[in-house]
């Protein structure tokens, strides 16, 4: 399958450029006039990895413009993703989640996170071989991530305290990289532990060799049969007010695209342009991808007023824990269906 002639994946070094084409195109068009069509665009943006895959999939089968809108996708670096979207480059920030959204309104933004884009994949991997056999055992140690507020760690974060009381950000010597060299630094034994999300986390498995050590969908299914995701499509009030049944058609559309997957079984990883997309190692490790998603599994198929409960409870955890300052005014988290009325 070829890629779409619509995709727009670029690096944040690219984004000033890609914008302004994607605002005039050439010879002053719009970026639905450059699609053949008078369909308005959704910019989505994320990272490389199966979160945002599904925006690749409604744009390779047209569902995209089933539901009246064209889908575009900006790649951002980890580092970008949130200020990207926060600054209003993107419409629907595919990477964020209730956590970065009740910190963004803390801050004095209103955005919501009102559907979930990734079902939580964020562990704590060490070396096969290592004596480590719990979380206590990590205590002093050097254990690797890529920031204090990402929803890997503050996940991880929330779930060590509650799990085994262990503040890994006081406990744990933390050691700060990118997602994608968290792997290397496990396997050339510069830390201990490291935490991250999938594929990075089975990348690590496969180079170090490793193994899990905690996983968070694991232990609050068990504990709560239910679990955070790890990330969720996320927009500005002000967007979703003045594009209610739009936004309701990029829901509809999103439902859409993750049914194929799962329809699949989740073997069109392997297949382009996704499997370009993700950037996993080799094909061993993208299948071994497409088989834990297959299990977990990495697609939600349902938002419901009662995951927004336990979503908010976990975040009153959070501010118990002094990962999050205080819950804010404006609801961070939501249904979609009771925010766009009529």
């Amino acid at each position: 399958m070829a890629l779409s002639t619509r995709s727009l994946r670029l690096p944040a070094s690219m984004l000033a450029a890609a914008l302004a084409l994607t605002a005039c195109g050439s010879g002053g068009e719009d970026s639905s006039a450059a699609a053949g069509n008078d369909l308005p665009t959704v910019r989505f943006s994320g990272l490389p990895d199966p979160a945002p895959l599904p925006v690749l999939v409604m744009q390779e089968l047209g569902i995209d413009e089933e539901h009246g809108f064209n889908a575009e996708f900006i790649e951002v670096d980890p580092d970008a993703s949130t200020s990207t979207f926060l600054i209003g480059e993107s419409d629907i920030g595919v990477d964020q989640d209730a956590t970065s959204s009740a910190i963004a309104n803390n801050e004095g933004h209103d955005v919501v996170s009102f559907y979930p884009a990734m079902s939580n994949t964020a562990a704590i991997v060490v070396a096969e071989d290592s004596p480590y056999q719990t979380p206590a055992d990590l205590v002093g140690k050097r254990v690797g991530h890529f920031g204090d507020d990402s929803g890997t760690t503050q996940a991880l974060a929330v779930s060590l305290q509650e799990a085994h009381g262990i503040n890994p950000l006081e406990d744990y010597e933390m050691v700060q990289s990118s997602p994608a060299a968290l792997p290397e630094l496990l396997a050339s034994g510069e830390v201990d532990a490291i935490f991250d999300f999938e594929p990075y986390g089975l990348r690590a498995i496969e180079q170090t060799p490793g193994r899990y050590l905690f996983q968070v969908t694991d232990y609050w299914q068990e504990a709560a049969n239910w679990s955070p995701p790890l990330a969720m499509l996320t927009a500005r009030m002000e967007w979703l007010e003045e594009n209610a049944e739009l936004a309701r058609e990029v829901q509809a559309a999103w439902k859409e695209a993750v049914q194929a997957v799962v329809d699949s079984d989740y073997q069109l990883f392997l297949e382009e342009p996704y499997a370009s997309f993700l950037d996993v190692g080799s094909e061993e490790e993208l299948q071994a991808l497409a088989d834990y998603c297959a299990e977990l599994p990495c697609y939600a198929s349902d938002w419901t007023q009662q995951d927004v409960d336990q979503q908010m409870t976990y975040l009153e955890l959070l501010v118990e824990q002094g990962g999050l300052e205080q819950l804010p005014e404006v609801a961070p988290v939501a249904v979609l269906d009771d925010l766009v009325k009529g």
